[in-house]
């Protein structure tokens, strides 16, 4: 950039060239001018939310890597009146979790390039806007109404003992759309790591499964899913330090 200044400077003091050399000069400023509009429209994310808590007015919200509280923050903001922006430069799209002041509520967002909206939806918030996003918080949607469905089938059996129905047909019943619950709840989860293995999304997924099975047994430890969706992954994916840690502390190398 100092360098094409340097040539606008030279263009300027030399005034016996005449109409070309002023021709030469608006050609090489509106280069300069266009480098620098450029340079301006770097990669960066902006992300507007609303909050319907009155409580969290005046709170800060801040950006963390997945991983807790105690992570480094990524970028912070003040809530006011129910509104909160930040902006900041993308250098890669990475998972993050947002929380909410002190409270420890926390949603995650995927930090990407674009106009990203945190919306608060009846004390449920949403993230939309941006490719990724939309992806991912389609796929929670679907999920958690499974997940509902699931929570769900307590209430049906007292429901079902008050309308008389037999206890071995309401074990029976109930078996079943458990199951039938239980795997499509399975499916959804491994289709959407194996198909997000190109990015984020998949990787950071496999990492929530695998830290269930590990909370669920009490040490490192696979399952059926995550076999299956280690075994279709390409090797980049496999590669990644966090999943070639996890797997190999399975292997107890």
């Amino acid at each position: 950039m100092e360098m094409i200044f340097y040539f606008c400077a030279v263009f300027v003091q030399n005034k016996d060239d005449g109409r070309e050399m002023k021709r030469i000069f608006r050609v090489t400023v509106g280069f300069a001018v266009m480098l620098m509009g450029l340079a301006a429209c770097s990669t960066s994310y902006n992300i507007t939310g609303t909050s319907l808590q009155s409580f969290y007015d005046g709170d800060m919200v801040y950006l963390r890597p997945i991983g807790g509280e105690d992570t480094k923050v990524v970028d912070s903001c003040k809530i006011l009146h129910g509104t909160f922006a930040m902006t900041g430069p993308v250098d890669s799209v990475m998972c993050v979790r947002m929380f909410f002041g002190k409270s420890g509520d926390n949603i995650p967002i995927i930090l990407e390039e674009g106009n990203i909206k945190v919306i608060d939806l009846n004390n449920a918030m949403k993230v939309e806007g941006t490719p990724l996003n939309d992806k991912f918080y389609a796929f929670m949607t679907e999920r958690d109404s499974l997940l509902f469905l699931l929570q769900e089938l307590p209430r049906k059996e007292s429901t079902m003992i008050l309308d008389g129905y037999d206890h071995d047909e309401i074990l029976r019943q109930l078996g079943e759309e458990e199951g039938t619950l239980r795997i499509a709840i399975d499916k959804l989860e491994t289709d959407f790591v194996t198909a997000n293995f190109d990015n984020v999304l998949g990787l950071t997924y496999f990492l929530v499964l695998c830290d269930n099975a590990y909370n669920q047994f009490g040490f490192p430890t696979t399952t059926p899913q995550i076999d299956e969706i280690y075994g279709r992954a390409p090797e980049t994916f496999k590669e990644n330090k966090d999943v070639k840690e996890y797997m190999s502390l399975c292997e107890g190398k």
